[in-house]
């Protein structure tokens, strides 16, 4: 890829290709949240595998379009970032979540694509999209491997106050964000 990514907003019918990410991943570093700082935990496991291309278990296919599908249908935006045909990631933003607080509900580049500027841009237009609906902070719940902190904490996240009751529930290994919108 020699030019930035090319993010388009998609629509429910577009859900499916989450099957085209690869989000296999070396991890060397995970946090955990102590006494309300990050902290380096030992890793839970260093080769993170892609999802499950067949299987309906958590970490599948079928489960995340599961997880993103509804979303969509319900309001949130479905962004792709491209290499011409080529899908580079995706993101779904919850611009209405609670208050006036959008929800970063999904964020994966596919592992060949990683550190080349697509999740930067994914991010961007999330942010653009959450302005245009009047949201002041995007709400995070990231997994806690080394790569993703770090990558909000360099778009300004910081440690939620008070993480979001569900949203914990469903993830709470998880590293809780907020991020002001400026």
């Amino acid at each position: 890829m020699t030019n930035p990514p090319e993010v388009r907003h998609l629509d429910v019918d577009d859900v499916y290709l989450v099957e085209r990410i690869d989000r296999s991943e070396h991890v060397d570093v995970e946090y955990t949240v102590r006494d309300g700082q990050l902290a380096e935990r030992p890793v839970s496991m260093s080769e993170i595998p892609p999802w499950d291309p067949f299987g309906t278990g958590p970490y599948s296919v079928a489960a995340e379009i599961a997880f993103c599908e509804p979303l969509v249908r319900s309001g949130a935006t479905l962004l792709g970032a491209f290499d011409g045909a080529e899908l580079l990631g995706l993101a779904i933003v919850d611009p209405a979540f609670e208050g006036p607080n959008a929800w970063l509900a999904f964020l994966h580049v596919s592992r060949p694509h990683r550190r080349r500027g697509v999740a930067s841009a994914l991010w961007s237009a999330a942010v653009e999209a959450t302005r245009g609906a009047g949201a002041t902070a995007m709400y995070v719940s990231a997994v806690p491997t080394g790569s993703a902190v770090g990558f909000y904490l360099s778009r300004g996240c910081e440690l939620a106050d008070s993480v979001h009751p569900d949203l914990y529930a469903m993830e709470p290994d998880d590293i809780h964000f907020l991020c002001t919108l400026t």
